[in-house]
């Protein structure tokens, strides 16, 4: 708040009027993204939640005009902050992003809209939870790459997502129980096939890193640039 406060950004009143200032910080949000700054793109982004975050008798009060308005709104900030968190390091931030945007999603009326909103949301919470490290959870990456994959079936970045998830899933469980398999809904590969798709996990898990995590290497000059 003190940041939008010396940049001259303080919340106005009235509907309309937090509208506009959300959607002006949301565009301002977009361009320092593209100049790679994700700190003040975070600022913008959460100073625009900050604009519409509307107390409960305010949203009582809203017709149903307001209220698609305010979720129209609301679903590009979400999905721009989920990004902007997931450059930044932040897996955490990432996946309740993501997650508050598909508790919203269907309260929009285009079905295009939603299914383009719940596979940029979904793909991104993956990207989060493949993070190797605490929050890792390969099986909850793998059930949201499949729906973001079924909802955008020509995003070749969500399908090589898919594939390189199950690659590691596998090599998980072969280190858990001594010995390979594939993923629930998958075993029906050819034993050839499995053990030659074995012999190439590691190139498997170097390209997860690259699209599961925008690559640690590049997440942590990204750190190091917004600190």
């Amino acid at each position: 708040l003190q940041w939008l406060l010396g940049e001259g950004l303080t919340r106005p009143s009235g509907f309309e009027a937090r509208l506009s200032h959300a959607e002006r910080l949301r565009q301002l949000g977009n361009e320092w993204y593209r100049k790679q700054d994700y700190r003040r793109a975070l600022h913008c982004g959460l100073g625009a939640i900050h604009t519409i975050d509307f107390s409960p008798q305010q949203q009582l009060s809203m017709d149903e005009e307001q209220r698609l308005a305010l979720v129209s709104l609301l679903l590009p900030i979400l999905s721009n902050l989920s990004q902007v968190f997931l450059n930044r390091g932040d897996v955490i931030s990432t996946m309740k992003a993501s997650t508050l945007g598909l508790r919203h999603v269907d309260k929009l009326k285009n079905p295009e809209e939603v299914d383009t909103f719940k596979a940029k949301l979904r793909f991104r919470r993956a990207m989060a939870r493949g993070e190797p490290g605490p929050e890792q959870d390969l099986e909850a990456a793998l059930e949201d790459l499949r729906d973001a994959a079924h909802r955008m079936p020509r995003d070749k970045q969500i399908r090589t997502c898919l594939e390189n998830c199950k690659d590691l899933l596998r090599e998980a469980r072969g280190k858990a129980h001594g010995k390979g398999s594939a993923p629930e809904g998958d075993q029906s590969e050819n034993p050839a096939e499995s053990a030659e798709k074995e012999e190439e996990l590691s190139p498997a898990l170097e390209t997860m890193a690259a699209c599961v995590g925008k690559c640690l290497g590049k997440l942590k000059r990204c750190q190091r640039r917004c600190q």
